[in-house]
């Protein structure tokens, strides 16, 4: 069975103004189905690039990446945009929710994208959105939304697609030490549930006692496990 993620020697250029930036100095990172998964270090460490390649949002400048046994840096931009559509889901610091739909039409969204029926997308998210408590709330726009609300409307949207992977890049950071406390908690759940693999970014030292595994970024290279 092949590992979820598999990196070697990764590496990621930027130029900004002029200069070259090393963001991923050569990362080697084997990620296995079903792990709860938190990559952590200070801001600048390399954290959101590295879940930016995990996700196939970005390419990598050298080295090999394996998802679920695909090679993506041979993939077109297009079967990437299938695989992150058919396999991963994204939960955003910002919640990046659309502010004109309820909480329900943001969920439904990711199927629709799909061309999944409008009555089988809603069925789906409404269950989605009470697996996260939120079913009295289903017809709030965001903006009537707490933030912690407004976060796990963006955790149902994510898992709406039953994916492989959710990619969550420091997903507490708006939120209160309570609520964060409660979106990790909901996001172990699932993952016990659901076997479904998570990876989060997070410099929040609360979150870092839950985690299963933690991999220390700093300087584009893993320091330690």
């Amino acid at each position: 069975m092949h590992p979820l993620i598999h990196m070697i020697g990764i590496t990621k250029q930027y130029t900004i103004g002029g200069s070259l930036i090393h963001a991923l100095k050569g990362i080697d990172l084997t990620i296995q189905k079903g792990e709860f998964v938190s990559v952590w270090g200070p801001s600048g460490s390399g954290k959101t690039t590295l879940l930016n390649l995990i996700g196939a949002i970005d390419t990598p400048s050298s080295g090999q990446f394996l998802f679920n046994g695909t090679e993506i840096v041979s993939l077109s931009d297009n079967q990437k945009a299938e695989l992150r559509n058919q396999s991963i889901g994204f939960i955003f610091q910002q919640f990046n929710l659309v502010p004109v739909l309820s909480a329900l039409e943001n969920v439904m969204l990711p199927l629709q994208i799909r061309g999944i029926s409008h009555a089988e997308a809603k069925k789906t998210a409404a269950k989605r959105l009470d697996q996260v408590e939120l079913s009295s709330f289903v017809t709030h726009r965001p903006d009537k939304l707490s933030g912690g609300q407004q976060q796990r409307v963006a955790i149902a949207r994510a898992l709406v697609t039953n994916p492989y992977l959710v990619i969550a890049d420091e997903p507490t950071a708006n939120l209160d030490s309570k609520t964060a406390m409660k979106i990790v908690s909901l996001m172990r759940d699932m993952n016990r549930k659901e076997k479904t693999t998570f990876i989060f970014s997070t410099h929040d030292q609360r979150l870092l006692d839950s985690v299963y595994r933690l991999i220390h970024l700093e300087d584009g290279l893993i320091r330690e496990e």
